[in-house]
């Protein structure tokens, strides 16, 4: 599956096929098509986050993390604030790079590996299941560079009925990894078929 989807895209998106490789390369290993499939612990979201549809007033970071941390919104707003204009909205946040780098939770990228940012991902889990893979080489300042927001305001407003965060990409054409209602945010290294 993998490597017919990586045709596909070399043919119709020539230059976006290293990109794109990634992304195949995260999602192939999301739903188990690279390699070992993945322990089905390792990619459910914290039992209490995804229980139902409704809001929680904090969400958790976990995975290839120094520490284990959960944010409410004064965590959030503790941090340097940043702000991303889709369409007629402006939202207000933390930069998801920022936030996993924060001495709170900090990034354990796997220090016998080279360049190892890029080849960890991050799952965004929303209260519902809704979820979402960013790459962590796509939103990091010395590679993609890309805002990847986890907003907690709307337009100078909370954002209500979808919680107190929710994760928003800047530059992607469909709103596909908007999350709402930001329950999880897991960290995952890719690791080589050989380990």
């Amino acid at each position: 599956m993998k490597d017919r989807a990586l045709f596909l895209l070399s043919v119709h998106w020539p230059r976006r096929t290293a990109a794109a490789a990634a992304v195949v390369t995260a999602l192939s290993m999301l739903a188990g098509c690279a390699g070992s499939p993945p322990q089905a612990d390792a990619m459910a979201p914290h039992a209490a986050a995804a229980t139902s549809e409704g809001t929680s007033p904090s969400f958790t970071v976990s995975g290839a993390v120094g520490k284990r941390a959960s944010f409410d919104l004064a965590a959030l707003q503790a941090l340097p604030a940043a702000t991303l204009t889709v369409g007629s909205n402006t939202y207000t946040g933390v930069s998801l790079w920022t936030l996993l780098n924060d001495a709170s939770v900090g990034l354990k990228p796997d220090t016998a590996v080279r360049n190892p940012v890029l080849s960890m991902y991050a799952v965004v889990v929303g209260s519902d299941g809704y979820r979402a893979v960013v790459s962590l080489a796509e939103i990091a300042p010395e590679s993609g560079n890309r805002v990847a927001l986890v907003a907690y305001s709307l337009n100078g407003a909370p954002l209500g009925r979808n919680g107190v965060a929710r994760l928003v990409m800047a530059g992607d054409v469909r709103p596909g990894r908007s999350v709402a209602r930001l329950a999880a945010i897991e960290v995952f290294a890719a690791q080589p078929s050989g380990r």
